[in-house]
């Protein structure tokens, strides 16, 4: 079991057809094991009409159980067309603008 945030809770089976069974298929595309069940998490689901530039995502670590159920690995992915990296007026949220990647079953690709 993954140590959620307590602002995750279990997301009520209704209302999601399309954008739900095409997140649960990229999700097995991704990590090669059918998804878990659903959260759903507040967030804000519009980017700030102004937003402060920090500089360029020139690379992303992060750690996942891809391939593996519960088997955490770090992954590093360096970006040949970094994307923009900026963040709220407040400083409280980051958001990754622009870039050539894309999701796929070999994992984040340029």
């Amino acid at each position: 079991m993954l140590p959620f945030p307590a602002l995750f809770r279990p997301a009520p089976p209704t209302g999601f057809c399309g954008p739900l069974r095409a997140a649960r298929a990229l999700f097995q595309r991704f990590h090669c094991f059918p998804a878990g069940p659903v959260l759903r998490m507040r967030c804000p689901r519009r980017i700030p009409r102004v937003l402060v530039a920090l500089g360029r995502l020139r690379g992303l670590i992060y750690s996942s159980d891809r391939g593996t159920p519960g088997c955490h690995r770090s992954y590093i992915h360096f970006m040949r067309h970094p994307p923009l990296l900026v963040s709220n007026p407040q400083g409280t949220q980051l958001y990754v603008i622009g870039g050539r990647y894309r999701v796929t079953r070999r994992g984040i690709e340029e």
